[in-house]
């Protein structure tokens, strides 16, 4: 496998897997977050988790971006 093959499959299952927690994460808790959190406390959280899914990914597929 290529590594500009290995970085877009590791870009598409980052995305996969950030919008799989992401809907299950928001789907149990959607009144709780919307109520407690403020707009610029999710958008942190979002990046963080993001972020954290892709570095792990990355370090699967052992891509170097």
């Amino acid at each position: 496998m290529g590594p500009k093959l290995r970085q877009r499959l590791a870009a598409l299952v980052t995305t996969i897997l950030f919008a799989l927690i992401l809907w299950k994460v928001l789907e149990r808790t959607f009144v709780i977050v919307w109520a407690q959190t403020p707009w610029w406390g999710l958008l942190i959280l979002l990046v963080v988790l993001y972020y954290l899914i892709s570095l792990s990914i990355n370090r699967l597929f052992g891509s170097d971006s």
